[in-house]
């Protein structure tokens, strides 16, 4: 992106941050205000620019951010597809549609958590019929396009697209969130849905997952990173006159969020090159780093940042919301002690 468009973004997702977090707005209109600019996925980009797009967007406003994360990898799920539909893939691209990803389930098969929730039953067309739960899911709006993985018999895992408005898709009521309110995130049940043949992406969701893996956990790190690095300059700049004793604080934050950030376009650069671990490790210290950060950045600011309609607030309630951001800090962990 060029420095205008970056600065450009920056004031818009500022100006959006608030009404977004308390659910005034909702992330559609800086998806479309993406999607109208072709920001979103631009063809042959990769990796580097989702990373730099989401990261940049959390810097003002996780809501967006998080959104943008769902979007972007809506788009990766349907140009895998065994057979791409490209006219769908391009509405996604451009916003014109909504995607929400509810591939998190997949991630905790693959790792011998908990079996894929959505029981796949096949139906005379070549189709599939599904019944179980979403637990749960972001933009989830009006015909959004889902993708989520289902259950084959005991066995068999594929990955599917529905859509929020096909029959027997039932999204619960959102609740109210600490933050974040504005992203339509909520469960679903789903009762007899029916998948025509075109729309299951992929029979072979180990080698889907396999293949989308490196940019779900980097695009997510990139949420974190931006988060961190907008709270650790903060503390930085704040922590004089009587909040000077926690200078040593706001500089180890500030050195760690340097060093997800460094890391985290490293591997964004070549993210074939990443090896399994090494993307887990990205992503736990990602997200534990912007929490941390927040932290410091409130202790920094004190009393004025305690105000629950302050920037400072916002962000301490957004980043209270990554540890449990599947895959959740506990997951994470368990995988990676695995792999010593």
């Amino acid at each position: 992106m060029t420095a205008p468009a970056t600065e450009l973004l920056g004031t818009w997702f500022a100006d959006a941050a608030g009404p977004v977090d308390r659910g005034e707005d909702d992330v559609r209109t800086g998806l479309r205000m993406l999607g109208e600019r072709d920001l979103i996925a631009p063809s042959g980009s990769g990796a580097a620019h989702a990373v730099r797009l989401v990261e940049g967007i959390a810097r003002d406003c996780m809501s967006s951010a998080f959104a943008t994360w769902a979007q972007r990898m809506t788009v990766e799920y349907l140009s895998h597809a065994d057979r791409p539909d490209a006219a769908l893939t391009d509405a996604v691209r451009r916003a014109g549609r909504i995607g929400a990803t509810a591939m998190a389930p997949a991630l905790r098969d693959l790792a011998g958590l908990e079996p894929v929730p959505v029981v796949a039953t096949p139906a005379a067309d070549g189709g599939l019929v599904l019944d179980g739960p979403i637990r749960w899911a972001s933009n989830l709006f009006d015909d959004a396009v889902v993708v989520l993985p289902v259950r084959l018999g005991t066995d068999g895992r594929a990955v599917v697209r529905i859509c929020t408005t096909d029959d027997g898709v039932h999204r619960a009521p959102r609740p109210t969130l600490l933050a974040l309110n504005g992203t339509g995130s909520t469960s679903v049940r789903l009762e007899g849905v029916r998948v025509a043949p075109e729309a299951v992406l992929s029979r072979d969701m180990r080698s889907f997952v396999g293949a989308i893996r490196p940019t779900f956990l980097l695009v997510q790190s990139a949420f974190c990173s931006g988060l961190a690095g907008r709270s650790a300059d903060a503390a930085l700049q704040g922590a004089t006159g009587t909040s000077e004793p926690l200078a040593p604080d706001a500089r180890a934050v500030a050195e760690r969020a340097a060093d997800v950030h460094d890391r985290l376009h490293t591997l964004a650069a070549d993210p074939a090159a990443a090896g399994p671990a090494e993307l887990l490790r990205l992503r736990l210290d990602a997200a534990s780093t912007a929490t941390d950060a927040t932290r410091v950045e409130s202790a920094v600011r004190g009393g004025a940042g305690y105000v629950a309609s302050s920037d400072v607030a916002r962000r301490l309630r957004e980043g209270a919301f990554l540890p449990v951001q599947a895959p959740t800090e506990g997951h994470l962990r368990w995988e990676l002690s695995r792999s010593l």
